[in-house]
């Protein structure tokens, strides 16, 4: 029986507090109420069409904007098969145990799965049909340990090109769970964002990819501990249908340009264009994964055309640079809600980036949702740089630190809506809402923030309010600031700023109906 992951949001798009007269500074009038806290709901605010062909509504959704469950695969049905019966040895240091892995999934039919008991498999040799990976997965069967800490793959691979400890190419229906990957690699940790020259141990402890243009698919990854890796703990490319849920992914060896040191990454592909492509990248959900950041460039990453997928409820605790990055490729339709990121050194959730001397990046895609997530402590809770459009940014819990500069800072982000946002706390320079001038990066995404819409959003007990350097066709409507140390609002010269609390019908319908 399949199961799957559906859509939904905890928080309510009306979710506001009641203020006393006279303590408030209200930008345009505001009806709200008392609450101490995020609250539960069923209703849910979609942001506008993205336009982007006849995809039209972000999240796990299909063509016509039905939401769908992604498929799962069920436990095994058939034989259960001990690799320790293939020749596996669980104490640690033993000759080899990749080769009888290997041999318990030739073995194995559809339906049966193949059991790593408790111990340390040490894996020295790598699979003869992929030279750089240990095992190659096998469609509808099952790889699975007993217990994240129980049962240890412990790879020998150490800075091959395109390694993996685990592959699998264009395979549906397969669980892999319930063990942890790491490497021999003693040396440093990625520290370093700057330092390309660092690294070891695997590129990636799983890799899930297509087969001759067949994407991977109707795949689970879950309870894995995934360490000492170079470039991704998991990578999912050019597939679909895959789900991550519940793995612990640390301590990457490298963190430098070019794609070093990222969790999770869920990547479609630069010259693929096509929503009709049996490779075509969405439908992937990242949820409920758990991120130590001190040794991560960015926990979570979404890069090239790849939509439509959803990452939810994962907590990441510090990050290199931003913690869940949608990379400035064209990542268009995806929903970011209900996730935890705490302490990161630049932004909690990024969209758009500038890339580096290797990499040139510049806009994500347009009709991202990044909906109730609790960001606290990160340098800007919620980032939209470089002329990523029709981003809707609702309902997140927005709590500064010390080293807080804004808890959402928008550049040149056309059509971007900020709505029933809270935000509180920060220093000195924190703002809680900035809208500024992009100057680009090589000339790629500059411009000014248009099209703005910042309403209902509830700013309390910070440093400052809301602060516009730049912008044109702005609106500011209904929001409430409250307690603020410094300034509640600064415009620039020369920019208008409408209060008005009309829309256009198609706005309202498009971009703030309640769905119940």
């Amino acid at each position: 029986m399949m199961k799957g992951f559906v859509r939904k949001s905890r928080r309510s798009p009306a979710h506001s507090w009641w203020v006393a007269l006279g303590l408030v500074v209200l930008l345009t009038a505001c009806t709200v109420e008392e609450s101490a806290g995020p609250v539960g709901s069923d209703d849910v605010v979609e942001p506008a069409p993205s336009g982007h062909g006849d995809w039209q509504v972000p999240g796990l959704v299909d063509r016509s904007g039905s939401p769908i469950e992604v498929p799962t695969p069920g436990p095994a049905t058939g034989r259960t098969l001990d690799v320790t019966d293939f020749g596996a040895d669980p104490d640690p240091d033993s000759h080899d145990d990749a080769a009888a892995i290997r041999a318990a999934l030739d073995a194995a039919e559809p339906g049966d799965e193949v059991l790593l008991p408790a111990g340390t498999y040490d894996l020295r040799t790598t699979d003869p049909s992929d030279k750089p990976a240990n095992i190659v997965l096998r469609s509808g069967v099952n790889l699975r340990g007993e217990g994240q800490e129980r049962t240890v793959l412990l790879t020998s691979l150490d800075g091959k090109d395109d390694s993996a400890v685990i592959r699998g190419s264009g395979v549906h229906d397969v669980i892999v769970a319930n063990f942890t990957i790491t490497s021999r690699h003693e040396g440093p940790l990625g520290e370093d964002t700057e330092d390309g020259d660092a690294g070891g141990g695997p590129m990636y402890g799983i890799h899930l990819g297509a087969h001759e243009g067949q994407a991977s698919s109707r795949v689970l990854v879950k309870n894995l501990g995934i360490r000492r890796f170079e470039r991704h703990g998991i990578s999912v490319k050019n597939s679909r249908e895959v789900t991550l849920s519940g793995n612990y992914i640390s301590e990457a060896t490298a963190v430098g340009p070019g794609g070093q040191g990222y969790g999770i990454a869920i990547e479609g592909s630069a010259d693929q264009h096509d929503p009709d492509a049996a490779n075509d990248s969405r439908h992937n959900v990242v949820i409920g994964n758990t991120f130590d950041g001190r040794h991560l460039r960015h926990a979570i990453l979404l890069q090239f055309p790849t939509h439509n997928n959803l990452v939810a409820e994962n907590t990441i605790v510090g990050s290199l640079l931003d913690a869940i990055d949608l990379h400035g490729e064209g990542e268009y339709l995806n929903e970011i809600r209900d996730n935890t990121v705490i302490g990161g050194q630049q932004a909690g959730i990024a969209l758009g980036n500038p890339g580096g001397a290797k990499n040139k990046h510049d806009a994500s895609g347009p009709g991202n949702w990044v909906h109730s997530n609790d960001l606290i402590g990160n340098r800007q809770g919620v980032l939209v740089i470089l002329g990523t459009p029709d981003t809707l940014i609702n309902d997140n819990w927005i709590n500064a630190g010390k080293d807080s500069k804004a808890g959402i800072e928008v550049r040149n982000a056309p059509g971007t809506e900020l709505h029933g946002n809270h935000i509180t706390g920060g220093t000195d320079g924190f703002w809680a809402i900035r809208l500024s001038e992009d100057r680009g990066t090589d000339g790629r995404g500059k411009g000014i923030p248009s099209g703005i819409r910042i309403e209902c959003n509830v700013i309390r007990q910070v440093a400052n309010g809301i602060r516009v350097d730049a912008g044109e066709d702005l609106s500011m409507v209904e929001n409430v600031v409250d307690g603020i140390n410094g300034a509640k609002l600064r415009v620039a010269d020369g920019i208008e700023v409408s209060r008005s609390a009309q829309r256009s019908s198609s706005t309202k319908a498009m971009n703030f109906a309640v769905q119940k």
